[in-house]
This record gives C-alpha cells, structure tokens and sequence, in this order.
C-alpha cells in the first residue's frame, strides 16, 4: 500500500539516513542472514528498504523476508517457534506473542532494547509489553480503529457530518443504503464485521461493546478476571449487529464487504484501521472520505476505542539474536517509524515521530496521530487464553448476526449472551485466572 508521493528512492534514502544518524556499525551484523516473517504483506516494501540501507551500513548483513496473509502468519509461528524453524525476527500481535513468551519462545529484551522501550514508547505501551518486571520486544505500529465516512455519499443524502452517537449511525445508515429494483441492496450504509475467520469478528464487534459500556472480560482486585458482557451492554451490542442486518437493513453479509467495499465507494461507512488510508491510496485516490472518532453510543457519553499493538519479537530459538536485537532497534528508530507510516498505511508506534509532513499531505491521518485529548483508549488483555476466549465468541457471531429466531425477541437474545458469557468464564477458570472479587 506505498503512498503515491512517496516512493522506493525516497524510502531507501530515510532509512539510509535514519541508520547514519542512529545506529554505529554493528560487527554483529557482519555477515549476517537474518529472516524476517511477517503478516502484513503492506510491510515487506517498508522490511526490505530497511534492510537494505542497513546492509550499507554493515557490509555482508542480509534479511530475507517472508509475508503471508495474518492467520496464516499466526498460524506458521505457532507451528515454527517451538521447533526451531522459525523466523530470527518477527511482527505479530500481543494475541499470540503472550502465548510464546509464556512458553518461552521469545527473551526478555536486552538492556539496550529495554532502555530504548522506556524512552521512546508511551506509558500504556511500555505497560503492555512488559510482564513481571521484564520487557519483551518493541511495540511496531498500532491498530486502532475509527469510522471512516463517505463525504460524498453523506452530501448526497443531506447528512451533516459523521455520526456523534451510535444511534445517529444506524439512522445516517438508513439514509446512505441503496438497494435496485428487486430489492437486492446493492450499496451498505455500513459495513460491519458480519463474517471471517479467527478471533477478528470478536474484535469488531468490541468495537460497539465497548462504547455500550461492557467488555469481554474485566479485570478485579484480586488480579482474577471475569466475563463483562452478560449486561445490558452485551445485550445491546449483539442487538445493533441484528438490527443492521434483519430490522433496518443497512448491511447484508452478501454484499461486498469491510475495506473493499469502503475502498471501491460500495459502503458509507466503515470501522478500521489507518491502513485503509493506504489502500484508498493505492486503488481509488479521488475517493472523497474523512475519519471520525468512533461514536459514543449516546449523546455525553465519552468516544473510546481500541488501542492495540503489534509488536516486533526476536525468536529464543535464533542463533543471531544479538544481530536481529540491533536490527530490531534500527526498524523502529524515529525515522524509519515515519517510513512504516508513509510506506504501509499503518501508523507506527513509537511517541517522538514527526507527524506534520504526512498529516500536511493527507490530512486523515490526524484522526490516528492526533486524536482528541480526551479520547478514551480500551486495551488488550495480555492474557493466555485471550485469543480463544475471542475465537470461541467469533465462532458463534456471524450466525447471531442473521438469526431471524433473534429478532425481535430480547429474551432469547439474552440468553444467547449468557451462554457465551459461561464459555468465557469457563475458559478463565481452566487457566486458573478467574475471579469475581
């Protein structure tokens, strides 16, 4: 997803310039293969400019990168680290690194890596990717999501702005919906997360649980952890999913869906992530949108959203660990963070990047790089059994969402979110992590 102003030559100059500013010569590097996996195949530009203006830096050092899509990538890591036949270094989100640092597949950062985590990330990111006293990786880029709106489409239909409450959402959906002449719609006036694979689904939907005002699971006291979503707020977020597809009909999982739909101008509205930008970049530049904080789900409610990390890992089975730590810092050094942003879409991670530059160019990207003072951030449990509890929850949502036995009937709706809630508490206690105190 390379931005159309910024190209390969200018990309492999900041790298190169980030290196001679940043990082000496590394003798551990010399002559050094080191192999890079990755499940964002937007990265693999942003990977090999980098390695390539660190080779001029350190004669005979190579990376070789491998990209697949995200849950294969998930999925080729959980069957490689244990065996030794993984990559030296690794992107992946906190879903599954916890997994492989529990079963220590990944080191504790050396000092140096360590110090740069303190130094350069914010407090919630140096808190996430730290566990009992000891830091494990650097954060890379962040995926948080807003709501990306057609302005054409919203001018058309005589909308003012984008949404400021959930409520307003569904009624501007209304409006924005387009069907032909037998009915089939043929434009959504949202796109929500109604179908996929793996624990995604559970993570969008998260997307209005969370403004509703619960959560998947909720941390006590005593450090033990319970299900948050057998509540009104659960109740009401499985009910907004039902209502877009089978009350008012705004989305229809037969329609083209989520970025391609928004991408392409066949939906009016979408909950993503800054790498759409790119991709509207890439394949429709005259594409006429904005981005606007996610809603609050009603009026003087506070806006929150998803703060989520994806992190860059050494692999305990390396035999060039030192090597790929060095590299590792060279990746996410000031001037080749603002290169992941301008190459890939996705905004990088680190607290001292200059913005202006990139928000004077496309001026959507403020929305992710300078949100609101008092936007309201949710995180992820960095949790063993998290990806589960989510994948357990995905596996039952897309079906919900088109139930017809569901609406309309508020009884049963609730008794479907208890049933998941039972699973999600069951899954805490086989891992000895639930509480209600």
């Amino acid at each position: 997803m390379t931005q159309p102003a910024f190209g390969r030559r200018q990309a492999m100059t900041l790298a190169a310039g980030a290196g001679l500013a940043a990082v000496a010569r590394d003798a551990q590097a010399q002559a050094v293969t080191l192999s890079a996996w990755t499940g964002y195949p937007e990265l693999v530009p942003f990977y090999n400019a980098a390695g390539e203006a660190y080779a001029k830096l350190n004669p005979g050092f190579k990376l070789t990168v491998f990209s697949t899509s995200l849950r294969e990538h998930e999925q080729k890591l959980a069957a490689a680290m244990p065996t030794g036949t993984g990559p030296d270094l690794f992107d992946v989100g906190q879903i599954l690194s916890i997994n492989l640092i529990e079963a220590g597949l990944i080191p504790a950062n050396p000092p140096a890596v360590d110090a740069q985590l303190k130094a350069s990330y914010r407090p919630a990111s140096v808190d996430q990717f730290s566990i009992s006293g000891k830091s494990y990786g650097l954060p890379m880029l962040f995926s948080t999501p807003v709501l990306f709106w057609n302005r054409a489409m919203f001018k058309e239909a005589g909308l003012p702005g984008a949404p400021e409450t959930f409520g307003e959402m569904m009624d501007y959906a209304k409006k924005l919906v387009r069907f032909d002449s037998t009915g089939k719609m043929t434009r959504s006036g949202m796109s929500l997360r109604l179908s996929g694979q793996g624990s995604g689904i559970t993570e969008k939907w998260r997307f209005v649980l969370e403004p509703a005002g619960g959560s998947v699971i909720k941390r006590h006291p005593s450090g033990k952890y319970s299900q948050n979503y057998d509540n009104a707020a659960g109740r009401a977020a499985l009910q907004y999913y039902i209502d877009a597809v089978q009350v008012h009909k705004v989305d229809d999982p037969r329609v083209q869906r989520d970025a391609a739909a928004f991408v392409a101008g066949n939906t009016g509205m979408l909950f993503r992530e800054a790498w759409v930008i790119g991709e509207i970049q890439k394949q429709n530049p005259s594409l006429d949108f904005d981005v606007a904080q996610i809603p609050a789900w009603t009026a003087g409610q506070p806006k929150k959203t998803l703060l989520q990390h994806n992190g860059l890992y050494v692999s305990g089975k390396s035999r060039n660990q030192a090597a790929a730590f060095a590299f590792m810092q060279f990746l996410t050094n000031p001037e080749n963070s603002a290169m992941l942003t301008q190459t890939s879409g996705w905004v990088a991670a680190r607290k001292d990047v200059d913005w202006t530059g990139l928000v004077s160019r496309i001026p959507q990207y403020k929305g992710f790089v300078a949100p609101p003072a008092d936007m309201q951030y949710y995180l992820e449990p960095v949790l063993g059994p998290w990806n589960e509890i989510q994948t357990r929850i995905a596996d039952q949502l897309p079906a919900a969402f088109v139930d017809p036995t569901l609406n309309g009937n508020p009884t049963k709706v609730g008794e479907t979110i208890k049933r998941w809630a039972a699973q999600t508490d069951a899954l805490l206690k086989e891992a000895g992590l639930f509480g209600t105190a």
